[in-house]
């Protein structure tokens, strides 16, 4: 076992090999990483991202995520190189152009590139597309944003973009979902996942492409149908053309051999397959599908009709003041709520949830009673004013103390009304003094 460092050192000279990614300080391990547990690397300005696997662990284990390397930039070195053959080549014009064309193109990367690939190489992450089974260009997700460039290989596929790259397994996926949006122009293809992957502080449950129905390909595989029986992939033809997202399905489906879903029976009253709403303040689309529920796009949720307890309607009244009313979903302990969905569809909302037996209940709008209480309140203060008003209208002599009120309460006594009738003279007297 190699010394390990304890000094509380941050910074040192990384080395690989074919299974350890190490920074050493003074030959002592600062970090040592095995790169079988290491599932994608990125550049971000001058950092390296390294992500590592979580499959191992449970869900409430501590676990080592992502580590990130500041590489400090090389330009420069590279200019202060530049300046130095130009210095060179003053008395020589020519041929200090053709060196400094042939330095453009000899161009060297800088450490931080080398190291990303070194360790793509030797993590075995983002295998070119020549390796490839399939390769799909230019595809849209909308979760994560961005296009993607799909590569297929015998065990999972890899998506490549201009700021991520990431890896998914077959076996890592559970459910599809090809979804038609209001529009009536897009597709959404949901592809929900076991084991979530990470960009930065984001943590991904789905990816979701969008495809246009009008937009056709033609793909051909790199391998031949022997090949491919081989590989196992016994229904996956050659050739394809027609509808991208038709393509997409289809492979998928095929090599994972699971179902892809569709909304069939739920119409709204517009007769699309989704209703319109909102989740926090982000806006979205719920579409109530044969088993379950799924809401587009941020976040992405799925709500199995087996996990749901209960269906509350909020904000449902007897006026027509309400346009909106929320639907909140009781599910696993936890709840969430689907706000701002037209009135219109209640009907049809209800008898959706009827007729999968999902308990439904309704909480009436109090709105419609406040102005009652209102105007009770509003005669209790008007009785109350008018008593005000009677006491403002008594003669202030008569009231000029709390004792002369206690006085005449006492007079109306009746075992007490002559004591009450002399004692009025002297009180009579002194106001008159005054």
């Amino acid at each position: 076992m190699s010394d390990q460092c304890t000094k509380g050192t941050n910074w040192g000279v990384v080395s690989i090999d074919d299974k350890n990614l190490c920074m050493k300080y003074n030959q002592s391990n600062i970090i040592k990483l095995p790169l079988k547990k290491v599932v994608n690397s990125n550049t971000q300005k001058n950092d390296i991202v390294l992500q590592l696997s979580t499959d191992d662990y449970g869900e409430n284990d501590d676990m080592l995520c992502e580590v990130r390397f500041y590489i400090p930039p090389q330009e420069q070195k590279l200019k202060q190189e530049k300046e130095k053959k130009k210095q060179e080549n003053e008395e020589n014009q020519i041929s200090m152009e053709e060196e400094e064309d042939g330095a453009d193109e000899d161009a060297e990367p800088t450490f931080q590139q080398k190291l990303q690939n070194e360790i793509l190489t030797k993590a075995k992450i983002g295998q070119s597309s020549a390796d490839s089974i399939l390769t799909i260009h230019d595809v849209p997700l909308i979760v994560p944003r961005g296009k993607y460039t799909m590569d297929f290989f015998t065990k999972d596929i890899r998506f490549h973009g201009n700021t991520y790259q990431f890896t998914t397994d077959y076996k890592g996926i559970s459910r599809f979902f090809l979804l038609p949006m209001p529009d009536e122009i897009n597709l959404s293809f949901v592809i929900g996942l076991e084991h979530p992957f990470k960009q930065g502080q984001t943590t991904y449950n789905f990816l979701v492409m969008q495809f246009k129905k009008d937009v056709e390909n033609e793909i051909k595989l790199k391998y031949s149908r022997q090949k491919l029986d081989e590989i196992g992939w016994k229904g996956i033809k050659e050739e394809y053309s027609g509808p991208l997202y038709d393509i997409v399905c289809e492979v998928l489906a095929e090599i994972t051999g699971i179902k892809v879903v569709s909304p069939k029976n739920f119409k709204s009253k517009n007769g699309l397959f989704c209703l319109r709403c909102s989740v926090g303040p982000h806006s979205g689309f719920l579409f109530p599908l044969e088993k379950s529920l799924i809401y587009l796009q941020k976040p992405v949720l799925h709500i199995k009709h087996e996990e749901i307890k209960e269906v509350i309607f909020q904000r449902i009244g007897s006026t027509n003041l309400n346009k909106f009313f929320d639907v909140k979903i009781v599910y696993k302990n936890q709840n969430q709520l689907f706000s701002g969905i037209e009135r219109d569809e209640l009907d049809n909302l209800t008898s959706y949830f009827q007729q999968k037996k999902i308990a439904v209940r309704k909480l009436q709008d109090e709105v419609p009673h406040l102005p009652l209480d209102d105007s009770d309140d509003e005669e209790d203060d008007d009785d109350s004013r008018q008593k005000k008003k009677n006491k403002t209208n008594i003669d202030p002599n008569n009231l000029d103390s709390d004792d002369d009120d206690d006085d005449f309460h006492a007079g109306e006594d009746e075992d007490d009304g002559s004591e009450s009738e002399g004692s009025d003279e002297p009180e009579s007297n002194s106001r008159n003094q005054k």
